[in-house]
Parts: structure tokens; C-alpha cells; sequence
């Protein structure tokens, strides 16, 4: 557990089990990561189990898996499904992670009999929104509504824009970049805020996706806010965004940087 863990608010190193007993305290984990890196995952698995340890049972929710494989998900998890097979149905899907490094957190969680949640749109949906715009028909499969994808921040639009005009493609608008990140924001922002309050998930809920989801609190944690006051809950969360130690550290990125 020697992870190098930074209090963002007071630029000081936090020692593990002090951090640990922070995340105790909150409703929503928001960890923002680097896709596929050893470290990342070694603490995520750290911070499941410390969880465990301390008689919490979180609920966790995965970018890597989408909606539609919540039944492999849930079969996997209840043993109906050997691991071989559980990884070859997952190659076969469009997400394109590489399950191996994501194993470990499924397999605490499944030894420890925890709910995990695919959390995102598939890929070859957002793929479509990129060239094509939004589909109302799909939109109504997943039971998404066009002003709930295009009410997103100023700052928020402002980010992808500024990414989007870095790595510029001549098949995709900016219009439709900013609409397929939109759909994904609003898909896992949609699965958390339904388990959370129709669902009464267990707490704390780990939320794992890529630190562009949600640094500055911008594109899922505002939309989980927001549609958790819509509904009359508030919550308490924190976030934790994976970052280079030789990265520039800038005011309200995130809650604490995990440094790698």
C-alpha cells in the first residue's frame, strides 16, 4: 500500500489509512484514472479491500462494461459463468478494454459477493453519435433525453472543445465530439443516480472511469448532482484523479491526486 497519495487542497502527501478513513465518510468515490496502469489498479484494489476491512460493502461501477452486459456482468459475479468464459464474452463486446488489468477488482468484489455496474452507453453507439449526431431511437432504448445530454457546463464544453481542437478528425464535427462524450457522461451519470436512488445502492458507491469523466468535477459528478437534487437527495462525495508526479497540479482538478 505504498501509494503516494496528495491532499490536492493542502498540496501535502497523505499517508494511506489516513486517506482511507476520509473515503469512510463519503456516499460517492469518484476515482478518475489513467487507463491500464499497474499502479492505478493496485490502489484501486487497496482501497476496495481496505473498504471490506472496515465492514463496508460499496457497490462499484465500471466504465468498462456498458449497460447492456449487466447480466454477463451479474452471472459472472454469481458464479454461473467460469472466469474463461466471463473473459472471452467480454473480448467479444465493443469496449476494447483489456480485462486482465480490471480482473482483480471484480474478483474482490465477487469473492466478497458486491454489486458491480457497467456503466456506459456501448462504444459503437457513442461511435455513431461522433459521425452521425444523436439518434432518437436510441435515445430511447437507453432512456436518455436530448436536453439532459446537451445541459451540460459552459466549462465543461469549453474542455472538450479545447480537446477537440488539439486532435481535430475530419469525419467528426465539434459538435458531434461534444455530443458522443455528452452521451457517455449522461449514461453513467443515468446508471449511478438510478441505482442510487430508485435502486437504494449500497454505499459507499466507487465510481472507476477515466479521469476525463469527471476532473474539475466536470461531466459525470456534475450530472450525478444534478440529478440527484432533482430528485430530492444529496450525497456526499469525493474524488481522486490519477496524475504523473511531474504533472502541474492545478486548483480544483480533483479532491486528492493519486501520483504515478
Amino acid at each position: 500500500m505504498n501509494h503516494r497519495i496528495l491532499n490536492s487542497g493542502t498540496n501535502t502527501a497523505v499517508e494511506f489509512n489516513t486517506f482511507l478513513e476520509t473515503l469512510k465518510t463519503k456516499d460517492i468515490i469518484y476515482i478518475g484514472e489513467l487507463h491500464q496502469i499497474p499502479q492505478v489498479l493496485s490502489f484501486q484494489a487497496d482501497v476496495l479491500s481496505g473498504l471490506l476491512d472496515k465492514g463496508f460493502k460499496p457497490e462499484i461501477g465500471l466504465e468498462m462494461f456498458n449497460v447492456l452486459q449487466q447480466e454477463m456482468l451479474d452471472y459472472y459475479m454469481a458464479g454461473v459463468i467460469p472466469s474463461g468464459q466471463f473473459s472471452n464474452l467480454y473480448e467479444l463486446g465493443p469496449e476494447g478494454f483489456d480485462l486482465s488489468h480490471y480482473i482483480k477488482i471484480i474478483e474482490i468484489a465477487r469473492e466478497n459477493r458486491l454489486r458491480a455496474i457497467g456503466l456506459n452507453i456501448p462504444r459503437s453507439i457513442a461511435a455513431a453519435v461522433a459521425k452521425h449526431g444523436l439518434d432518437k431511437r436510441e435515445l430511447e432504448c437507453f432512456h436518455l433525453r436530448e436536453d439532459e445530454i446537451k445541459n451540460c457546463s459552459k466549462q465543461y464544453k469549453k474542455s472538450l472543445s479545447s480537446i477537440y481542437r488539439k486532435h481535430p478528425h475530419a469525419e467528426i464535427t465539434e459538435e458531434n465530439f461534444i455530443l458522443a462524450q455528452s452521451i457517455k457522461d449522461e449514461m453513467m451519470a443515468e446508471t449511478i443516480a438510478h441505482r442510487i436512488t430508485a435502486d437504494k445502492a449500497q454505499m459507499p458507491f466507487i465510481v472507476i472511469a477515466g479521469r476525463g469523466h469527471m476532473e474539475y468535477r466536470l461531466g459525470i459528478p456534475e450530472r450525478v448532482k444534478q440529478k440527484l437534487s432533482t430528485a430530492g437527495n444529496t450525497v456526499s462525495d469525493i474524488m481522486i484523479i490519477t496524475a504523473y508526479d511531474d504533472e502541474t497540479i492545478k486548483k480544483g482538478m480533483a479532491d486528492y491526486m493519486l501520483l504515478i
